[in-house]
């Protein structure tokens, strides 16, 4: 077969160089991703990436000295790997002989990331030779790497995260001939582990040294960090070897369901607060109504599926800490319950009476209920009612998951299986089938961001029985996800921002938004340090107008305000819904004095006259004079929005329409300043709560736009708190 070429310009170190698109490898690749049942239009997708990716890479046909280093922003559990193998796949068909994937910080991740290579890949050993640092130590040493290159085979090395094995790899490079060789370096879960986490003492952590010494014994090289959670990659210093060069995002397939799904809008369908009344698990005696409610969820929930014909896998996973000693704890809990409930159905099954069935029919019944008032579409309980009973009793024993004990191969047995874990699940580890979450489990100060959203096992591809999946957990863990959704829209959209403006991806302004900044942290302290800033691109309002004559007051200020510039008004529609007014290029210090300064705001608000003032202030000091556009969103049909406990409005922004194929793909309220990204933007929502009956009115709620130029200006003034 012919092979396929994309040219391709690199960055502008580096001279374009033609990719092929149908060699041995890929071919391969995409034989197996068939097989698996992906979609040729998601297997397209996956290697358009890959050719988008490798092209950053050193052109491993012609002699140069080169280090690049990037990232591959994914999200959790989108199908990371399947990228990095196809990067893999197009660079083995493009002339690279060796790759080295670092491939977890357990032996479990290890072998996992070595076993789905392999499969992945499903070629001759004798074309494609995969070692592992762990079994095949007497394999790893140059005379070995080298005689089977010669043999025309391509070596890809996995390797633990740590120094001893990173070390192990990096000494077959001192042989000149493997030395001389472009090799590709993937970093699995590239935030972890890697980076320099002595990086604010003047010094070098051991698995941060190994790294460097690797890359420092490569003469053409990419080391490629492959990651969901890239805030500390991308917040470390840039002049660090391990900073990104360039940066690619990889957007989930169809069917994905992450965070926008669960901890968007339909939260409360998806999320299961436990009250904060309840013990928590791990405390004694007993065991805590919730997690009662969460087993009875599960079981129904998989009864739901078998009657629906889907007789796929089926998991709970309980996460109540990182202890070893705690796992044990809650797995003779939930084990008491389960063999309990299993009697019980045996018993009910067979036909004779127990009335200490009742208690747990009555639980079943209820979580039943809740699926319908979901408006989970179901049979009646009593036809579903025997099939709940058959789940319950074929479920696994209480399997733990963690570096004692990976219940993958006993789970291997069983369709309903239960988990408990800790370190292992959080990261990497994919549990199939998992409908319901009950996770208790997060630090007692401050979070990081990256590491609490990579303990949302809950996300992937499970579109297909998304309406029976349900997370149990506490109201704090709840708020960091909601706000961790926001930041990582944020992030994303600022990283979209500067590829489209052709920002290299080290000079990409670092501003976050982080709603919850005395809960959480982006990352860890010792890898990369952030400061609040208090003007970044975006910053909505975040509280309601409760108060119907100031919001009645602020309403007609704006109006007042728009009427007066009527004529200049027109009108963006994107879809029946997302009709916009807008007003261009307006004046911000006219803005200020004629409508900012007017209006009414909530006490505790942010973004409040005081705010707007030390923009005016602040853009007359530097001479700064950005034009303004205003944009009255979903003018024909105004928003409604939840209203939190603390008066806080629940994702004020519409995020992206998922049908991106659609005539009526909306990118969200966000992308409304891509139209003129130079502009600053200022958004006029009306918002109704759908959650308090006795308001009856439309309160504006304000966003503020602010660009990346204005912004690095602002950067230099300090705004006293």
């Amino acid at each position: 077969m012919a092979d396929e070429w994309i040219s391709v310009t690199e960055c502008e170190d580096t001279q374009p160089w033609s990719i092929a698109v149908d060699g041995f490898f890929r071919e391969n690749v995409e034989k197996q991703m068939l097989a698996d049942d992906m979609s040729p239009e998601a297997i397209d997708s996956v290697f358009s990436n890959a050719v988008r990716i490798l092209s950053h890479c050193p052109n491993p046909n012609i002699q140069e000295k080169l280090a690049k280093t990037g990232i591959v922003i994914g999200k959790v559990q989108s199908g990371k790997t399947s990228n990095f193998i196809s990067v893999l796949a197009l660079a083995f068909d493009n002339g690279y002989d060796i790759a080295i994937v670092l491939g977890g910080n357990t032996l479990d991740l290890l072998k996992q990331n070595a076993s789905r290579i392999t499969s992945s890949f499903n070629v001759d050993s004798e074309k494609l030779t995969v070692l592992k640092t762990n079994d095949n130590k007497s394999l790893i040493n140059p005379t070995r790497i080298k005689e089977f290159l010669e043999n025309d085979r391509k070596v890809i090395i996995v390797g633990l995260k740590h120094n001893k094995h990173i070390d192990q790899i990096a000494d077959i490079f001192s042989n000149s001939y493997l030395s001389d060789k472009s090799v590709l370096i993937v970093d699995d879960e590239g935030d972890q582990a890697t980076l320099n986490t002595k990086a604010y003492r003047s010094s070098i952590s051991k698995t941060y040294g190994s790294v460097l010494n690797l890359k420092s014994k490569l003469r053409s090289h990419c080391f490629l960090s492959v990651t969901a959670t890239p805030q500390a990659n991308i917040l470390i210093e840039t002049f660090d070897q391990l900073s990104p060069d360039f940066g690619e995002l990889v957007y989930p397939g169809e069917g994905y369901c992450g965070l926008q799904e669960f901890h968007g809008e339909n939260c409360d369908k998806h999320i299961y607060e436990i009250p904060p009344s309840e013990p928590n698990l791990l405390d004694d005696p007993g065991v805590p109504l919730s997690v009662y409610k969460a087993m009875a969820m599960f079981f129904v929930g998989n009864a739901i599926r078998h009657s629906r014909g889907d007789m796929g896998i089926h998991a709970m996973l309980i996460h109540p800490s990182q202890k070893k000693y705690d796992h044990r704890i809650v797995q003779t809990k939930i084990q008491t319950i389960l063999d309990e409930w299993k009697s019980k159905a045996k018993t009910k099954l067979s036909g004779k009476c127990d009335i200490s069935y009742t208690s747990l029919r009555k639980l079943l019944v209820e979580a039943y209920d809740t699926f319908v008032a979901d408006g989970v579409i179901c049979v009646t309980f009593d036809n579903l009612e025997n099939t709940i009973l058959q789940r319950i009793k074929s479920c696994s024993p209480v399997l733990i998951c963690n570096s004692e004990e990976n219940a993958s191969e006993n789970a291997k047995h069983y369709k309903t299986n239960i988990f408990v874990g800790g370190n292992l699940v959080e990261r990497g580890i994919t549990i199939k089938g998992l409908a319901v979450t009950y996770i208790t489990r997060r630090a007692k100060g401050k979070s990081n961001v990256d590491n609490t959203e990579q303990r949302a096992r809950w996300f992937g591809y499970k579109a297909h029985y998304l309406d029976v999946c349900r997370v149990f957990t506490t109201k704090d863990i709840k708020d960091d996800f909601s706000s961790i959704l926001e930041h990582d829209e944020d992030m994303w959209a600022s990283i979209e921002r500067a590829q489209e403006r052709g920002i290299p991806f080290k000079e990409m302004p670092r501003i976050f938004k982080l709603a919850r900044s005395a809960f959480l942290s982006l990352t860890r302290k010792n890898v990369a340090r952030t400061e609040n800033f208090a003007l970044s691109e975006w910053k909505p309002q975040r509280y309601f107008m409760s108060d119907k004559q100031s919001a009645v007051s602020n309403t007609t200020v704006i109006s007042e305000f728009r009427q007066a510039h009527c004529d200049a008004i027109t009108m963006e529609c994107h879809n029946k819904v997302q009709v916009h007014a807008v007003l261009s290029n307006q004046n911000y210090h006219v803005l200020y004095k004629k409508l900012l300064s007017k209006l009414t705001y909530v006490d505790r608000e942010i973004l409040n006259k005081r705010y707007f003032s030390l923009l005016d202030e602040a853009l007359v000091k530097l001479d700064l004079n950005p034009v303004v556009d205003i944009y009255w969103v979903r003018d024909k049909e105004h928003s409604t929005r939840k209203i939190l406990s603390d008066g806080s409005v629940q994702q004020l922004f519409q995020g992206r329409n998922p049908n991106i194929s659609s005539s009526l793909c909306y990118e969200g309220d966000r992308s409304l300043a891509d139209k003129a990204p130079e502009h600053i933007q200022l958004q006029i929502h009306f918002v109704k709560p759908t959650n308090l009956p006795e308001i009856d009115f439309y309160a504006p709620v304000l966003a503020l736009y602010i660009p990346d130029n204005c912004a690095r200006e602002l950067e230099k003034l300090v705004v006293k708190a």
